[in-house]
């Protein structure tokens, strides 16, 4: 008897700590559908994984190097993925459509990853209408209009654009400094 009491009583307890994991993570990590959505990028930046790697190493992705959460929603407000992928992979068309799941996104850099172009419909418009900052320096954009193919929206809550060192030209000089938007 006394046996059948101290299992009912582990029972309980391990139910309990799995009640509190499972609100902890709710409440403290970040939302499933943008972990998730973060997975999917890390995928179409890095098929192999390697530079976003310690990406799964936690399932709380507001740890995760280049994101920060806000505190209270726990919704993903910036994503940093300047040089997260291999140049060897060749030029990178984007498929913005990655980003819709993160609905509070304010600051956005995907610098230095090869960036030509995104694919047609599916450009920045698509990205949350909270959008402040989009960092494309350092990219593969020139004045084949490529970058063109990427704005087809309505960015009025942009405030700055970079983009620095791309081999975009104005007139007869090169553009070195960034575009500011207000």
């Amino acid at each position: 008897m006394m046996m059948l009491k101290k299992m009912g009583t582990w029972i309980m307890l391990l139910a309990l700590l799995t009640m509190v994991g499972e609100w902890y993570g709710r409440c403290y990590g970040c939302l499933e559908e943008e972990r998730i959505g973060l997975l999917e990028i890390q995928s179409s930046i890095d098929p192999n994984h390697l530079s976003l790697g310690d990406w799964v190493d936690s399932s709380n992705c507001c740890v995760w190097d280049g994101i920060e959460c806000d505190n209270t929603t726990r919704r993903v407000i910036q994503l940093s993925l300047f040089d997260a992928r291999d140049w060897g992979l060749g030029d990178w068309v984007l498929n913005a459509s990655l980003f819709l799941p993160f609905k509070e996104l304010q600051s956005l850099d995907l610098g230095y990853n090869g960036l030509v172009g995104c694919l047609e419909n599916e450009g920045f418009e698509v990205l949350s209408s909270k959008l402040r900052e989009l960092g494309l320096s350092e990219n593969r954009f020139n004045n084949d209009k490529s970058i063109l193919s990427c704005f087809n929206g309505n960015f009025s809550t942009l405030k700055s654009l970079d983009l620095s060192a791309n081999g975009l030209t104005a007139g007869s000089g090169s553009f070195y400094g960034n575009l500011l938007i207000i």
